[in-house]
């Protein structure tokens, strides 16, 4: 279930955020073409990046593993 709707949801947050994927990297302390993974959902994050994106973006975990709509 989160497969298909977290990369929409984590690329939403950072445009909310009015953040390019080279700051939210920057910020991440990660690379941009990790950011552009996730987006494009070749790759998920692992639970401490996961908790570090929801700080970031201000949304929940479940927020973006699609159990729930923040």
């Amino acid at each position: 279930m989160y497969k298909e709707v977290f990369a929409e949801r984590i690329t939403e947050a950072r445009k909310e955020n009015k953040l390019s994927q080279r700051e939210a990297a920057e910020k991440l302390k990660i690379s941009k073409s990790t950011i552009a993974s996730y987006e494009t959902g070749r790759t998920q994050p692992d639970l401490e990046t996961l908790g570090k994106l929801s700080k970031l973006y201000y949304h929940t975990v479940d927020y973006f593993l699609g159990l729930a709509d923040d």
